[in-house]
């Protein structure tokens, strides 16, 4: 089953940036105001709808065009509540 993960970087430029780059490349991915559990130093992430072979290609494209996420959590949700477990 396909879940939410958040990519946080140090700026929303960068998280932008990567945007335009996933989405010509053929990802669903968009952008959201950061979680406040997840970080307070950016307040957008890239957000992706995936399994877990796709984010390690999301990730693969982060690197090879030299951006450094933060962090990739995976959204956890249990009823009402979300939670997020840091991922890479």
């Amino acid at each position: 089953m396909a879940q939410w993960y958040y990519f946080t970087f140090g700026s929303r430029n960068q998280a932008v940036y990567m945007e335009s780059i996933l989405r010509d490349k053929g990802y669903r991915v968009e952008l959201r105001p950061t979680p406040s559990k997840l970080g307070k130093s950016c307040n957008t992430s890239l957000v992706a709808l995936g399994e877990p072979e796709e984010i390690d290609r999301i990730r693969d494209e982060l690197l090879a065009h030299r951006m450094l996420a933060k962090g990739i959590y995976k959204e956890i949700r249990s009823g009402y509540f979300k939670d997020y477990i840091k991922v890479y």
